[in-house]
């Protein structure tokens, strides 16, 4: 009896875990293919699923009956292959010549406006999609009581994978994606029709994305930023398994649905932590995942893009040391003018641009992408919190000691990660920092888990017999941030003038060719790791400070958006750009969502704008703009142009 029972309860274990599978790859092939062909990590396609759930939900509320039913799977795929064709003709296809970072941008951009309009369109409300009577039930397999849903997914996913197959490798189209997949250049200078082809692979990607959604949609609900949840699963498999190798993708999910349904029965105080460990694992042993093989990572000097737009500033302040004067003196008299909200505003932009400018030692100066700087952050303000709640520790010391365990969590997590390049250094970052986000949200006994750290007392800071700071006020904290924020700042300008900021660049421009010169660019790059981990720990401990209350979410990879974000609206290869994209971004923030419960449509509009038509940045543009007038105007002699390591 007690075998039966097993043999029942494992039936059932294993058909679940093959539906996730099922989901998965259906969502995460369309990923991979596009990634092969494009070469765009697309965030966007979590979207495209949203929508085939979406599509679903009104045909059949439309059609009822099997018959609509069945007619909603056929169609919702093509409505969402209607809408990636549309998308990548009309807003893609504009930015292939252009660096990753902004092609990921763009597509988180369309993640906000979709998921918006979605709201728009079908409402916020959580959606459930009827299936027909007959799939209903369930059946009684091997003892197990299984949904007949879940074996028509279990049935389906193969037949998907077989088509796919004979696609890809039995037809002449299939033919020349996969060669395109591997060498694009050759395939171009063969005649075949690029634009065209990209279209039709994207649209493709589009289908496989909307069929999952079609077919998840019954067994799951559907609501606004669903995708966001999926798109990361996605990510994961298809790391695992290989970017852009299909079997990779069909491996890679059994993998995963395989190890949430062990994690759930049997650790399920840290299940949602395994698969981003097996991810690590894969990427520190075989980079390339399972079934891929090493991406061709062309240096930045050999991409013909002119930076020096951007880079190139018209104002040396290093020998007019005046002009840092008047931005310095109308922060320090701002409070006597602006009120406690407009101080709290400010006091957020100083962290935020903390955050920004040193990620971008990393982006900008280094030119590595991290998507999980957020787990710095996230370490610098639970150091804070934990200590000033749960010990005697001052404020001064707490702060002290969220450098330093920012600065020995990125030591550790950027001794995997700097072996690494492109997209694949992004993925283990992105990997370590849900790996960290993982534990702070279930280890209830330390962190407080989902509930995370409430009342973070903030002590007075004694100053050498001249009594003590009492920095509880809004105009208090806001000095103390000004203070501690501006004096990191001016440390990082120090580090990015320096010779060692130097040869980052240099190792950003062209890192074979700084190997060549007997640089040690894995030691330099992870000396970068440590001081942009480190830095943005200490904007996390005040970010402790100043809101009282942490939780997990300020370690989830969407927060590790935000230093990105802020990067690209102000200016990658400038100094002071980070800085004002946290203006731009933290105003925005506040500004939309008083004005407007859709406030992720206006930001997502706003980014799509700016990559379209400012790629250079607010500074970047400016500094263009500046020379040019300067230059007309007989001015240039006044004036030193230098590089923005000094602006």
């Amino acid at each position: 009896m007690t075998g039966f029972l097993d043999i029942s309860f494992l039936t059932v274990q294993v058909l679940s875990a093959l539906r996730l599978a099922a989901f998965l790859f259906l969502i995460s092939s369309g990923l991979t293919l596009i990634f092969g062909v494009l070469n765009i990590l697309n965030f966007a396609h979590g979207a495209l699923y949203m929508l085939g759930a979406y599509f679903m939900f009104w045909v059949t509320s439309q059609v009822t009956g099997p018959g609509g039913f069945f007619l909603a799977m056929a169609m919702a795929p093509l409505g969402v292959a209607l809408i990636g064709m549309i998308l990548e003709m009309g807003l893609l296809r504009r930015i292939y010549i252009q660096e990753e970072i902004y092609q990921l941008l763009l597509t988180y951009a369309l993640v906000l406006i979709i998921d918006d309009l979605a709201k728009i369109v079908f409402g916020a409300e959580y959606k459930s999609i009827p299936k027909p009577a007959f799939l209903e039930g369930a059946i009684t397999l091997f003892g197990g009581t299984v949904p007949t849903y879940t074996i028509l997914v279990v049935v389906i996913a193969p037949t998907v994978a077989a088509l796919l197959w004979y696609l890809l490798y039995r037809t002449k189209t299939g033919k020349v994606i996969r060669a395109t997949s591997s060498d694009r250049e050759m395939a171009d200078a063969l005649g075949i029709n690029m634009k065209a082809l990209f279209t039709l692979v994207f649209a493709f990607g589009a289908v496989l994305a909307g069929f999952g959604g079609a077919l998840a949609g019954p067994a799951r609900t559907v609501f606004p930023g669903v995708g966001t949840e999926v798109i990361i699963e996605c990510f994961v498999v298809v790391v695992i398994g290989g970017l852009g190798n299909l079997w990779g993708a069909l491996v890679g999910s059994l993998l995963i649905g395989a190890l949430e349904t062990v994690g759930i029965i049997v650790f399920p105080e840290f299940e949602m932590g395994l698969i981003y460990l097996l991810m690590v694992a894969v990427l520190v042993v075989r980079p390339w995942g399972l079934f891929g093989k090493p991406l061709k990572i062309k240096a930045l000097s050999e991409k013909n893009l002119s930076f020096e737009s951007q880079e190139i500033s018209p104002v040396h302040f290093s020998s007019r040391p005046w002009l840092w004067v008047i931005p310095v003196v109308l922060l320090l008299i701002f409070p006597a003018f602006a009120g406690r909200f407009y101080q709290y505003l400010l006091t957020q932009i100083f962290v935020a641009a903390l955050m920004a400018v040193a990620f971008n030692l990393l982006l900008g100066t280094t030119g590595l992408l991290s998507f999980g700087q957020a787990a710095f952050f996230g370490v610098g303000a639970y150091t804070v919190g934990l200590l000033l709640t749960k010990t005697g520790t001052g404020t001064m010391p707490a702060l002290g000691l969220s450098l330093f365990t920012s600065a020995v969590a990125a030591s550790v997590i950027g001794f995997f990660c700097v072996r690494l390049t492109g997209v694949h250094f992004a993925m283990l970052t992105l990997a370590f920092g849900q790996l960290i986000f993982a534990i702070a949200f279930k280890w209830y006994g330390f962190t407080g888990g989902d509930n995370g750290i409430q009342g973070i007392p903030v002590r007075e800071i004694p100053l050498a017999g001249l009594g003590l700071l009492d920095i509880g006020s809004t105009k208090s904290m806001y000095y103390f941030v000004l203070v501690v924020a501006g004096l990191a700042v001016a440390f990082l300008r120090r580090v990015r003038s320096s010779p060692f900021g130097a040869t980052l660049k240099a190792i950003r421009e062209n890192g074979q060719r700084a190997s060549y010169l007997g640089i040690n660019v894995t030691l330099y790059q992870w000396t970068a790791f440590v001081i942009a981990g480190t830095f943005t720990g200490l904007a996390g401990g005040l970010f402790a400070l100043m809101e009282r209350s942490i939780s997990p979410e300020i370690i989830h990879w969407t927060k590790s958006a935000d230093p990105v974000l802020m990067t690209i609206i102000g200016g990658i290869y400038t100094f002071v750009g980070p800085a004002v994209g946290a203006v731009v971004l933290i105003v925005l923030n506040s500004y939309i969502v008083a004005w407007t419960e859709y406030w992720a449509l206006v930001l997502g509009m706003v980014l799509l704008l700016l990559v379209l038509l400012l790629p250079g940045g607010v500074i970047g543009f400016v500094n263009e703009k500046a020379r040019d007038y300067l230059t007309r105007s007989g001015w240039i002699r006044r004036w030193l142009f230098s590089k923005s390591a000094t602006s």
